[in-house]
């Protein structure tokens, strides 16, 4: 429980003493959300409960719930000596609701559980968290003894996921087979390498099979094999854009000279889905870099000879492919409130109604390096109108598969 005390009209809180809520007779006010993993749609009621508990009934003129969604965007570009902070916001509601008062005229208000629902509009992006920038949903509750003296629980955030459903998209479900080659300096013939992938659409949980095969007809060495799993994420202020990549996963495979094809399984995690639906400001993508490293030792030969690089789009989504493998089903108990109810969306240009049965794994995502840590900026200004700066870890939908079919796949 907060203690906040206005000094200004505006409604701004001010840190107080504690002494205040003994004084006022206080001694629990909480918020609690009725699905502990607190993930909602766009369009889902969200419900929960304040808990208050008072020495004795108290006189006050009201007992409020304060909701809301935004995202916003902050860095700091350097440029010529000048540095200079951009940011952009975006709000998709902030709302409040009395639970007991109106905030006008005093009322009785004694200790008790109040429950309350609101409705999230359909139309919101999914909560995101990134290093210049952040999409995030939150709900508090608020005491408000006078219009300048007032108790407030901790800012509550909580999980708005979206549906990229990959059987909406037309370029998840094509098969990717390229090859590149590379001639280097003082060479005559070349260094090959072909990937390929059996889709190009994959959900978290499920692992990317890619397959590499290094033909090497040069006399340059190829030492060891890079494959990394990005996330390029923009984020759009109003003059400038900043772009950030993340790693999200790295597998350094070693070369032998005797084998030409190599299997590499990349795990997919909790990761948020391709683009940013409902979002003009920060965009999200994925790519699939493989790299063949030479094994170069002198350093004038590696200022000029680089490494055979290959680069791809991959489509995360949350909605796997129909044809391609089939998760386990999940046992899981179904979520409060989540009881056959509808939720229809706009996903790739095209109508689609999901039913959510309760019956979905979530887990929370995490902070990833970046890929060219020295080159980051300073984000600027991380706080957001409530002065709420701890970051926030989003939950995003896993699925499980067979381990023996993630196995199969990989040997065929």
């Amino acid at each position: 429980m907060e203690q906040g005390k206005d000094t200004k009209p505006d409604g701004k809180d001010a840190p107080a003493d504690s002494a205040v809520s003994e004084s006022i007779g206080v001694e629990r006010l909480d918020i609690l959300l009725d699905d502990p993993q607190a993930v909602y749609y766009g369009g889902q009621p969200v419900t929960g409960k304040v808990y208050l508990t008072l020495k004795s009934p108290i006189g006050a003129i009201g007992l409020r719930l304060k909701y809301k969604g935004e995202s916003q965007v902050y860095f700091t570009d350097r440029s010529a000596g000048i540095r200079r902070k951009f940011r952009a916001e975006e709000n998709y509601f902030h709302e409040e609701t009395y639970l007991v008062g109106d905030g006008s005229n005093k009322t009785n208000i004694a200790s008790g559980t109040y429950s309350f629902q609101f409705i999230l509009p359909e139309d919101i992006p999914c909560s995101f968290e990134g290093r210049y920038g952040r999409v995030r949903y939150s709900i508090r509750a608020m005491l408000d003894v006078t219009t300048i003296l007032r108790l407030s629980t901790n800012i509550l955030p909580f999980t708005v996921a979206s549906i990229l459903n990959l059987n909406r998209d037309p370029v998840a479900p094509l098969p990717l087979r390229e090859t590149c080659s590379k001639t280097f300096m003082g060479q005559t013939e070349p260094l090959n390498m072909s990937v390929s992938l059996p889709v190009r659409g994959y959900v978290p949980g499920q692992v990317i099979p890619v397959d590499v095969a290094v033909k090497n007809t040069s006399q340059v060495g190829v030492k060891k094999m890079r494959t990394v799993l990005k996330k390029v994420v923009s984020y759009h202020a109003t003059e400038k854009t900043r772009k950030h990549k993340e790693i999200i996963v790295e597998i350094i495979q070693p070369i032998d000279p005797g084998i030409e094809t190599y299997a590499i399984p990349i795990d997919v995690p909790a990761i948020s889905p391709t683009g940013m639906i409902h979002c003009s400001i920060i965009d999200v993508r994925y790519t699939l870099k493989v790299e063949a490293c030479v094994d170069i030792s002198e350093w004038y030969y590696r200022l000029l000879q680089k490494n055979l690089k290959f680069r791809t789009d991959i489509v995360i989504g949350t909605v796997p492919l129909d044809h391609y493998q089939n998760p386990i089903e999940s046992e899981e108990p179904m979520a409060a409130g989540s009881e056959n109810f509808e939720n229809s969306t706009i996903d790739s240009n095209q109508a689609e109604t999901v039913k959510f049965d309760g019956r979905l794994t979530y887990e929370r995502s995490r902070v990833y390096r970046s890929s060219k840590p020295d080159a980051d900026d300073p984000t600027g200004d991380e706080g957001d109108s409530d002065g709420e700066v701890k970051p926030y870890l989003p939950m995003y939908r896993v699925y499980k598969f067979e381990a023996d079919e993630r196995k199969n796949r990989l040997a065929n």
